[in-house]
């Protein structure tokens, strides 16, 4: 089995640099063009199963790329992103203002810490975790899946598979409509790349400035 890991197209709260988590963000026109792109470079791998988050930006984001490759994404609380609870909406600066201590811990230990009424990584691992393992239990036949879900989230199981230290998860960069493979090697999960962002990069989307 392989497993295309895609980051949603860019959202109106990415722009602004907002934290989001479970809250919902619109894709803004970059990001619907990135899902295109995205749905035109897996449209080429054989997808047999479209699975997405229940977050409105990865759902359509999965729509786009479901509809290059013939199929209609499975939808799934599982591939949610990381939730920060009261940080939600905010910026990072917003955050320092009224909880600088928290969330200064927090960046020095997300594994253990979370935002107030929010998750760990820890327990975003879980889900993710649990998702493959579901995947791999009831879709047995299904030998390459677009999984689209969010930065933080795909960040957490890459980070898992590819077994760094806990020091190391912030240095995983996932971009926006980046793609990552995953590919099942007996009953270990391989990285065999991460934050693929080729696909993107055409002249078109290159000339055109930020927002529009």
């Amino acid at each position: 089995m392989e497993l295309y890991l895609v980051r949603h197209g860019e959202t109106l709260s990415n722009q602004q640099k907002r934290y989001q988590g479970w809250m919902e963000s619109p894709l803004s026109p970059r990001g619907i063009r990135q899902a295109e792109k995205a749905g035109l470079f897996l449209g080429g791998k054989n997808i047999e199963g479209v699975f997405c988050s229940d977050l409105k930006r990865a759902f359509h984001t999965a729509r786009v790329i479901g509809s290059c490759c013939g199929l209609e994404p499975e939808v799934t609380p599982l591939l949610r992103e990381i939730h920060f609870g009261r940080w939600e909406g905010l910026t990072y600066e917003e955050i320092e203002v009224r909880w600088g201590q928290e969330i200064r811990r927090w960046f020095d230990d997300p594994f253990n810490r979370s935002a107030p009424g929010g998750e760990t990584i820890e327990q975003v691992a879980g889900r993710m975790l649990a998702f493959v393992d579901e995947l791999a239990s009831k879709k047995p036949d299904c030998r390459q899946a677009a999984v689209i879900s969010h930065g933080g989230a795909i960040r957490t199981l890459l980070q898992h598979f590819l077994n760094l230290d806990r020091d190391s998860f912030w240095d995983l960069k996932i971009e926006n409509a980046s793609i990552s493979l995953v590919r099942r090697e007996g009953k270990r999960y391989r990285v065999v790349y991460y934050n693929r962002v080729d696909h993107l990069k055409t002249q078109t989307e290159e000339e055109l400035p930020d927002g529009i």
